[in-house]
């Protein structure tokens, strides 16, 4: 493993890529190749950070250049810069009126060791730093193996108390993953930021995150992009370490009775 620098890191990606690639796919392509070790909770976000402050700082002389909503080249395999600045502009309301900050798409029931206070790990990458979604509000679906059967909010109370209110309730036998998607951002710490604020935000805002939350969800075969203004970063789910070690006790056992 290399372990470089975030900077060099991401230049080798983006030399080796020769295009342009979203920074979400740069952090992915870093961890593959192993030129980092760790990164914390939001690689993706400190990648994204590293490449927005190098433009700002060197302006015209960063080898950089960020031609769509978190979307970078390398400035030597920009063929015509100019064309690219309109857009560059045009995203930034797009990036302050956030609403998503989190989403897990199809995350496993299984995977959840529902306690008292069930715990929602994800990660931005594998090789990240988990996090725990189970205070996180929003949005959520529940899924069994052909639809979507159920869309609720998690606001009064949070994402885990209200998913493990279903393990429960009527609906307790008739899902097996789940979907959700979050208000709270994530600090490079891996702590929601339970502070967030939505400021000026319209009914168009409102209107494409309603619309990427369908599409991302249910998946209609027509819809070929995600949304307008669906920005928010995916999370993958990890498995709680009670039903891993639950899993190894009854493999053992198995194993013990062929004995």
């Amino acid at each position: 493993m290399a372990n470089l620098k975030w900077d060099e890191a991401i230049t080798k990606v983006l030399e080796e890529a020769k295009t342009s690639l979203h920074y979400e796919k740069i952090t992915e392509r870093i961890f593959e190749k192993q030129y980092r070790e760790g990164g914390g909770a939001t690689p993706a976000a400190t990648v994204n950070k590293i490449l927005g402050s190098n433009i700002n700082t060197y302006k015209e002389k960063s080898p950089f250049v960020k031609v769509g909503m978190g979307v970078f080249i390398l400035r030597k395999f920009l063929d015509n810069l100019d064309q690219h600045l309109t857009e560059v502009e045009q995203e930034t309301e797009a990036e302050k009126n956030k609403i998503i900050n989190a989403f897990g798409i199809y995350w496993n029931r299984d995977f959840v060791s529902w306690k008292s206070s069930p715990d929602l790990l994800g990660v931005q990458q594998i090789g990240a730093d988990e996090v725990n979604f189970k205070e996180q509000i929003g949005i959520y679906l529940l899924h069994d193996n052909r639809e979507t059967i159920y869309v609720g909010q998690a606001i009064g109370q949070s994402l885990g108390q209200r998913l493990k209110h279903h393990t429960s309730d009527r609906l307790s036998g008739r899902w097996d993953r789940f979907s959700w998607f979050g208000f709270y951002s994530v600090n490079d710490k891996g702590i929601l930021n339970k502070r967030e604020k939505f400021d000026s935000i319209g009914i168009q805002e409102l209107a494409d995150t309603l619309e990427s939350i369908l599409i991302e969800s249910i998946e209609p075969r027509q819809n070929r992009k995600q949304g307008n203004t669906f920005s928010g970063i995916e999370y993958l789910q990890k498995e709680s370490p009670e039903i891993k070690k639950q899993k190894k006790e009854q493999l053992i056992k198995e194993l013990t009775d062929k004995l």
